[in-house]
């Protein structure tokens, strides 16, 4: 975990984000990349100087936003971080992706809402298109997450090869917080499955991994996101780690359980891809 990405657009959210950034930096020296997008259709990147010109507007945003951008930083972060600032021009999502990918980050923290957000939206589609097509763990955030909520992490899944796989992927966050980890399986009437298996699956789960405190649930409940939220209630657990699926290709109006938990609760989400 040692280069952590920050889309940044000023809001509330994300600067609860870099907050939560700021927690990990702290623990283990990771190097922060704060990602400031001024949106536009253009793919500025492949246009010339001389087509960039006709676009004074953008160029003006840009020089603004690299001029406040380090005040913003220095009022939450001491100067011994390390931080880069990145203002870019774009399509948000393609921009973030793209710093994500050249800079090889280990994670992204963004904030569960961007600028303009009126209270009652759902999560905006640049959230959306993060975490669904980013190849690293991505965490959302409304509020900063503290030391002590990274102490305890509950992973939700179905226990097979794909949440095996995601697995894997939170277990070095666990290691730099020394967090122990709630392995969650919410039974659901639609998937129930018997606790004899459950437990079974989820033992193999930590096969392996006994250096870390691993505790093993199965909670009951109407569906997924209901279960999650009430075990995470239930056990003041502030961080969840959900395995997300592929869904590349899927409809922007097709709304899974890890967006929905965004929506709908106060908890830092974690997505964690196969």
């Amino acid at each position: 975990m040692k280069i952590v990405l920050v889309p940044f657009d000023f809001s509330p959210h994300s600067l609860a984000a870099l907050q939560t950034a700021r927690r990990v930096s702290a623990k283990n020296q990771a190097r922060i990349i704060c990602v400031t997008v001024i949106p536009s259709e253009l793919d500025w990147d492949l246009l010339s100087d001389e087509a960039k010109a006709k676009h004074p507007e953008l160029i003006e945003q840009q020089q603004e936003a690299m001029e406040v951008l380090p005040g913003y930083i220095k009022s939450v972060a001491p100067v011994k971080s390390q931080f880069e600032q990145i203002v870019k021009i774009g399509v948000p999502y393609e921009q973030i992706l793209r710093v994500a990918e050249k800079m090889a980050v280990n994670m992204i923290v963004i904030g569960a809402h961007g600028k303009g957000y009126s209270s009652g939206n759902f999560v905006g589609s640049t959230l959306q298109r993060v975490i669904r097509f980013a190849h690293c763990p991505v965490l959302a955030v409304k509020t900063p997450l503290d030391g002590n909520a990274f102490r305890k992490i509950a992973f939700a899944t179905v226990f097979n090869s794909a949440g095996k796989a995601a697995f894997e992927k939170i277990l070095p966050l666990a290691r730099v917080f020394k967090s122990s980890i709630h392995l969650l399986f919410v039974n659901t009437p639609e998937h129930f499955t018997t606790s004899a298996k459950s437990e079974e699956d989820m033992a193999e789960f930590g096969r392996g991994h006994e250096q870390f405190v691993i505790h093993r649930h199965v909670f009951n409940d109407v569906d997924a996101e209901h279960g999650i939220r009430g075990f995470c209630e239930k056990h003041n657990i502030r961080l969840v780690g959900v395995a997300s699926g592929e869904h590349l290709h899927a409809p922007a109006y097709q709304i899974g359980t890890t967006e929905t938990l965004i929506f709908k609760s106060d908890l830092g989400v974690l997505s964690l891809k196969a």
